[in-house]
């Protein structure tokens, strides 16, 4: 009854010791390139606008989402529990 004790425990020991010393590797590999902002958002006379390429466009900010570009959605977020204040944020697909 010893030996079978003493196998179980060196069989046990060893299926709870091998997760530990294997290891995985993988390579990971990202092809693409970077591209300059197509868009841009600045603030004139207290109203965001929307500069693309050589177009500018009003953002309406009584809407919550506004696409007046394609592939660029321009969301308007409440900041915090402050009303007045608020953050654009320029999505691009």
């Amino acid at each position: 009854m010893n030996k079978y004790w003493l196998s179980g425990i060196i069989f046990l020991a060893y299926g709870l010791a091998s997760p530990a010393f294997s290891s995985e590797t993988a390579t990971l590999a990202i092809n693409g390139r970077i591209s300059p902002p197509t868009c841009s958002m600045a603030m004139v006379n207290g109203q965001p606008q929307q500069h693309c390429g050589q177009l500018t466009y009003n953002v309406d900010t009584r809407h919550l989402f506004s696409s007046p570009v394609k592939g660029v959605t321009t969301e308007v977020v409440v900041a915090g529990s402050d009303s007045k204040r608020r953050i654009v944020l320029n999505r691009y697909d």
